[in-house]
């Protein structure tokens, strides 16, 4: 089903207008903490991937356990992810 951008999405009868409230909707509310969070998540993963650039010089890199736990733990959960929401092509 297409979106028509004509015509605002609707919960019911009652239109859904970004960033105003919508108490009929049982998802809005935790929809956008969820985004808001992510967006913090976003962040907070950039700067951890610009702090690994220090790595590059390290002796231990090749085997460091810090920075393959955090690679395996972030690899897992991104995994998880998309196959909760059902967007892995396997």
């Amino acid at each position: 089903m297409k979106n028509d951008p004509s015509r605002p999405l609707q919960v019911g009868s009652r239109p859904i207008t970004p960033g105003m409230p919508n108490p009929t909707c049982p998802i809005l509310s935790e929809a956008r903490s969820v985004l808001d969070r992510a967006h913090d998540l976003h962040r907070a993963v950039r700067r951890l991937r610009r702090s690994t650039q220090r790595c590059l010089t390290c002796p231990e890199r090749a085997n460091c356990p810090t920075q393959n736990y955090f690679a395996q733990a972030v690899d897992t959960a991104i995994r998880e992810l998309r196959r909760e929401w059902g967007l892995d092509q396997d």
